[in-house]
C-alpha cells in the first residue's frame, strides 16, 4: 500500500492543500510554511489520534474553522487489494477520509453506496414481523412462509444486485487498523538522541516477530503470549548485539552496548535504556558528550537500514515522516542520512515510504526533482504549494534523469530561484554577473537571479519545455537577433504574449557587438596592446561591424587580437566576457542587458535595499 497524495482542508495553516506523495518526497520552504504540519497530520490521521482545538485553521483574528478534513490516497498492490477489498473505489486506490470537529471524528473510504438508504439497516436485528414489511418494502417475492435465515437471505441476494453509486460511505477506525500503512514521526530531537531511532527501529521487529502476513494481506499473532515474550526479547538483544558492530565502525572504544525494552502487549514496544561500555563501565547514552551520541546516531542510522532490508517480506508499510533530519548533522552525516534513507525506500520489495522535511542543500540536491514539493506561507497565514510538472513528456523526464547536471541545473535552483535568463553563449555567461554587479552592487545570486547558457548543450529541449510547463513567467531570455531559440521557446509551450515582454534583443547580431567602439578601445588597450606600439582606435573595428558577410562580429574580434596584441591571455569568448564587463562603464552599458536587468529585478522583486 502506497500513499500517492494528501490533501487537507483547515487544518493549522493547511486551509486547502493538494500534495502528491513519492516513494521519498520532500518537503521544502521557509520556516513556519507548513512542512511539519504535514507530518502531524498524518500522524493523526494514520495513528487514530485527534486535533486539538489549536490544529483548526483560524483567519486572522476569526473564530476558527468548524472542522478538518483530510483525504488520503493510496495505491494498492494485490496483497493489498485482497485485505482491502470492501474500501476499494473504481479507480483500484482506496480513498480515505477522515472529518474531525469538536465534537466528532468521522472515518471515511470511497466504494460502491446503495441507492436505497434502508438497505443499510442491520436486518440481523430485526423480528420476523418487520423483517416481513422489509420485504413488502422492497418488492421482494417469496411463496410461503420463510424462517428468519430464509429472510435474510432473501434480502442479502437483493442487496447483491441492488443499484449502487460511488460514494463516501462511513467506516469504523478499527476495520482499517490493519490496513492501513503505520506512520513514524522522526522529530528533530531524535537526531540528537539516538535511543529514539534505536526504539522506532526495534518497533518493526517487534511487530515483524509477533505477527505473520498471512495470504489476505490480515496479520495475526504467531505465538501463545509466553512463548513470544521470550522470542522478542532473543530477537531485540540479537538485533542489538548487531548494532555493537555498526557502532564499532565509528567509534572503536565503544566495547559493550544494552538496551533494555519495555514489552507490553497491550500497548506494543514502549520505551527502553540504552547504556554504552567505553572502557568506563555501561553509562546512560543520554549522559555521553556530542561526539559520542553523533557517531551512535550514524551508526544507528546505518544499522537501520539493515535491519529493515532483512524483513522486507514481512513488515508491516510503513510511513515514515522525518522532520528536519539536516539540523545539527554536518554535511558528511547528511549526505550519509539521506543515502541510508534513500536505500530503505528504493530496494527491491521495500514498503517503507519516506516524506522528509528539510532546509538541506545537500538532501534537497540528491533527490529525485519530481518527489519535490514547496511550501510557501501567503499574506493571509495560509500554505500554498508548487512542484514541477512533466506530464509524462520524456524529454523533460530525460532531461531530469540525466542531463540537468549538465547545465548546471540543481533542485535548490529549480524551486528556490526567483527569475532566470535563457542565454546562448560563454561571452554573455561571464559579462552578465559583472556587469549586473556593477549596476546595483550585488550579483545576481543574491538577488535571486540565475543565467542559464544553453549554447550547444544536450537536453536542451527538455530543459525549456521544463520551464514552459512550470517557470515561464519569470523566466527572461537575452538573445542575438539571429537567433532561432524564439521558435524553440514556442514549441516549447511557452505563451507568445509572455516572450513579448521577457525576450530582449541585443546587438546588431549578436552580444559582442553592443558594445561601442570607445568601450573596444579601452579594453583592448589595457588586455590586448597592439605588437606595433600604436593605440588602438575605432577604425580598427568599425570594418568587422560593416563587413556583415564575413564571420561573425565576435570571432572578427578573437581574430583580430590574436594577429595584433603583443601580450595578453588567449582571447577567448569567455575572456573575452570579462574584460569588456570589466572595462565597460555603466554609462556605455548596452540598453538591452539594463532593460533585461530592470526587469529581472521586477520578477524577483528586489529593492534598492536588498531582496524585497
Amino acid at each position: 500500500m502506497r500513499l500517492v497524495n494528501v490533501e487537507a482542508w483547515n487544518f493549522r495553516c493547511l486551509k486547502c492543500v493538494s500534495l502528491p506523495i513519492h516513494n521519498l518526497t520532500i518537503l521544502i520552504g521557509e520556516n513556519d510554511s507548513g512542512k511539519s504540519s504535514v507530518l502531524d497530520l498524518l500522524d493523526i490521521v494514520l495513528n487514530d489520534r485527534r486535533p486539538d482545538e489549536n490544529d483548526y485553521f483560524r483567519e486572522g483574528e476569526g473564530p476558527p474553522a468548524e472542522r478538518i478534513e483530510v483525504i488520503l490516497t493510496f495505491e494498492l498492490d494485490d496483497a493489498d487489494k485482497s485485505a482491502a477489498e470492501p474500501l476499494t473505489a473504481e479507480d483500484g486506490k482506496l480513498h480515505l477520509r477522515k472529518i474531525f470537529s469538536t465534537t466528532l471524528s468521522e472515518t471515511h473510504c470511497k466504494g460502491q453506496k446503495f441507492l436505497d438508504d434502508r438497505l443499510y439497516q442491520d436486518f440481523a436485528k430485526m423480528t420476523a414481523t418487520q423483517l416481513d414489511k422489509v420485504l413488502e418494502e422492497l418488492e421482494i417475492q417469496y411463496e410461503g412462509r420463510l424462517n428468519k435465515e430464509k429472510r435474510l437471505e432473501l434480502i442479502a441476494s437483493y442487496k447483491e444486485r441492488a443499484p449502487t453509486e460511488e460514494d463516501w460511505i462511513l467506516v469504523q477506525p478499527a476495520d482499517l487498523r490493519d490496513v492501513l500503512p503505520r506512520f513514524e514521526r522522526y522529530r528533530a530531537i531524535d537526531y540528537q538522541s539516538p535511543e529514539s531511532l534505536v526504539l522506532k527501529t526495534l518497533q518493526t521487529v517487534y511487530e515483524s516477530t509477533i505477527f505473520e502476513t498471512e495470504d489476505d494481506g490480515q496479520q495475526q499473532p504467531v505465538e501463545t503470549l509466553r512463548v513470544l515474550k521470550k522470542q522478542i526479547e532473543a530477537e531485540i538483544n540479537k538485533k542489538v548485539g548487531e548494532l555493537l558492530t555498526f557502532v564499532r565502525r565509528y567509534n572503536q572504544r565503544v566495547r559493550q552496548i544494552s538496551f533494555d525494552p519495555t514489552i507490553d502487549f497491550s500497548r506494543g514496544l514502549r520505551a527502553g535504556e540504552f547504556l554504552v561500555n567505553d572502557g568506563r563501565g555501561l553509562r546512560y547514552l543520554s549522559k555521553t558528550g556530542d561526539g559520542t551520541k553523533r557517531r551512535m546516531f550514524m551508526a544507528t542510522v546505518d544499522w537501520d537500514r539493515q535491519v529493515l532490508s532483512e524483513r522486507i517480506g514481512s513488515m508491516r508499510a510503513i510511513i515514515r515522516g522525518y522532520d528536519e533530519p539536516d539540523v545539527n548533522l554536518h554535511y558528511e552525516a547528511q549526505r550519509m542520512m539521506y543515502k541510508a534513507i534513500s536505500d530503505i525506500v528504493y530496494q527491491k520489495g521495500s514498503r517503507v515510504q519516506a516524506i522528509i522535511c528539510t532546509h538541506s542543500m545537500t538532501m534537497i540536491d540528491r533527490a529525485p526533482t519530481t518527489s519535490i514539493n514547496l511550501l510557501c506561507l501567503s499574506e493571509d497565514g495560509c500554505t500554498t504549494t508548487s512542484f514541477l510538472r512533466t506530464d509524462d513528456d520524456p524529454e523533460i523526464e530525460e532531461f531530469l534523469h540525466l542531463l540537468a547536471s549538465e547545465l548546471g541545473i540543481t533542485n535548490t535552483m529549480m524551486f528556490y530561484e526567483r527569475c532566470y535568463i535563457i542565454i546562448e553563449g560563454p561571452t554573455e555567461e561571464n559579462a552578465l554577473p559583472i556587469l549586473y554587479r556593477k549596476l546595483y552592487k550585488r550579483s545576481l545570486i543574491e538577488d535571486g537571479i540565475r543565467l542559464i547558457n544553453i549554447e550547444g548543450k544536450g537536453g536542451r529541449k527538455g530543459l525549456l519545455k521544463l520551464l514552459g510547463k512550470n517557470r515561464q513567467k519569470i523566466t527572461l531570455s537575452l538573445l542575438d537577433r539571429d537567433t532561432s531559440l524564439v521558435a524553440e521557446l514556442e514549441r516549447a509551450e511557452f505563451d507568445p504574449r509572455t516572450l513579448k515582454h521577457n525576450v530582449f534583443y541585443i546587438g546588431d547580431r549578436e552580444f559582442e557587438d553592443a558594445f561601442c567602439d570607445e568601450v573596444l578601445c579601452v579594453c583592448f588597450s589595457e588586455v590586448w596592446p597592439r605588437a606595433d606600439g600604436l593605440p588602438w582606435a575605432p577604425e580598427h573595428f568599425r570594418p568587422l561591424r560593416e563587413d556583415a558577410d564575413e564571420k561573425k562580429f565576435s570571432d572578427a574580434l578573437l581574430g583580430l587580437a590574436y594577429q595584433n596584441a603583443q601580450t595578453g591571455p588567449e582571447c577567448k569568448k569567455h575572456v573575452l566576457g570579462v574584460e569588456l564587463a570589466k572595462h565597460c562603464p555603466i554609462e556605455h552599458m548596452p540598453e538591452p542587458v539594463v532593460h533585461m536587468f530592470e526587469r529581472a529585478r521586477e520578477i524577483a522583486r528586489v529593492s534598492e535595499g536588498g531582496n524585497a
